[in-house]
């Protein structure tokens, strides 16, 4: 099950990173995944993301800054935003759900879209992490689908409705900075030059070189790889090279040997040690086994099993969930407006409804 997708720029080539297009589609807006072990490359997107940690350890690197997730965790990726994982523990366990804000934003959630919302459950104090379960509770109710019902599509999109209103009514958010928003779109293009340069560069090539012709120091344009990628340039470069190796080992009957060389690996033992650190097999068994070039997220059996024990539990507060969602909780002291009827007195559909009708912790105008 992949889970990362891509809007490439017009005239950009989609990258070869064998991660399938998931984004919500032009009928549901919304989309719910669960994922395992995965190597998800550079992107953004123009909805958001929001992720939590059903198990083990997540590594993401949002817009420069590396996020350690933990079992439990929840992040909130804001539109446009660019992010990717460099490292995900093997037992992790991952649920999220993509929002098109944009079409929200048009539904009746003013400003919907152009909110950064503060969600990172690692960052802020432990009281905060009772207003993430309504959120989980919701998401675990949409990847739980019911697909042999036929209301499962009207009772998903219901799911995204609430969502979406739990996110805009209980979740921080400051308000867009167009000049942050330049600068993130100046550094993104920065980035994909470096990353196609070094996707087409000589071996010969070295960072430096590139670093000239960005018209940046060395330090600096290794602390810029770094902060955006998540990984140093060599790694990154590794990274490259084993992932050439796994596709000549999938297209071409070359030894082991002769590709180890070919990639630029002279040791033996590192080259196994690092392609089975990126692809979780040896060379031999990964052209036994037709792998595909890129680490991909699949889940077992087991694995599956372990979700939706995990998933029920959560979706268990959905009802709550909604009751916030909606904001009308009990108790709560809202003000709110009734619809009376076409033919009711002028006083009730004046507003006036406070002298006709009393209703306790609300009040009506």
């Amino acid at each position: 099950m992949n889970v990362a997708y891509l809007r490439p720029e017009p005239g950009r080539e989609k990258p070869g990173c064998d991660f399938e297009d998931h984004g919500p589609s032009a009928e549901a807006h919304c989309r719910a995944f669960v994922h395992g072990y995965a190597d998800v490359p550079y992107h953004w997107h123009r909805e958001m993301e929001i992720l939590f940690v059903l198990r083990g350890r997540f590594r993401l690197v949002v817009d420069g800054q590396i996020c350690e997730m933990d079992r439990d965790d929840a992040i909130i990726i804001n539109a446009d935003v660019p992010h990717n994982s460099t490292s995900i523990s093997r037992d992790t366990l991952v649920c999220g759900v993509h929002l098109d804000t944009t079409y929200f934003e048009r539904l009746g959630l003013p400003g919907f879209a152009s909110r950064q919302y503060l969600c990172r459950t690692f960052l802020h104090s432990p009281s905060f992490m009772h207003r993430i379960v309504p959120i989980k509770a919701l998401m675990a109710r949409m990847v739980l689908d019911q697909s042999n019902h036929a209301e499962e599509v009207m009772v998903h999109q219901t799911i995204a409705n609430l969502l979406a209103c739990y996110v805009y009514r209980w979740i921080p958010y400051e308000e867009a900075d167009p000049a942050g928003a330049q600068l993130r779109s100046d550094s993104r293009d920065r980035i994909l030059r470096i990353m196609d340069t070094l996707s087409e560069r000589d071996e010969a090539q070295h960072l430096g070189q590139i670093a000239e012709a960005e018209g940046l120091t060395l330090s600096h344009l290794s602390r810029l790889f770094k902060r955006h990628l998540g990984i140093g340039y060599r790694d990154y470069s590794q990274n490259l090279r084993l992932d050439s190796a796994a596709e000549a080992l999938r297209t071409t009957d070359q030894t082991v040997g002769m590709i180890m060389e070919r990639s630029g690996f002279g040791n033996p033992a590192v080259f196994y040690n690092k392609f089975r650190g990126r692809f979780g097999c040896s060379p031999a068994e990964f052209r036994r086994g037709h792998r595909s070039l890129k680490p991909r997220s699949l889940l077992t059996v087991e694995d599956a099993a372990e979700v939706q024990r995990l998933l029920v539990a959560q979706a268990a507060s959905v009802g709550k969930a909604a009751e916030l969602a909606v904001g009308l909780a009990p108790g709560g002291r809202r003000q709110i407006v009734l619809s009376a009827p076409h033919n009711s007195s002028p006083e009730l559909r004046s507003g006036n409804a406070d002298r006709l009708l009393a209703m306790p912790a609300v009040r009506a105008r």
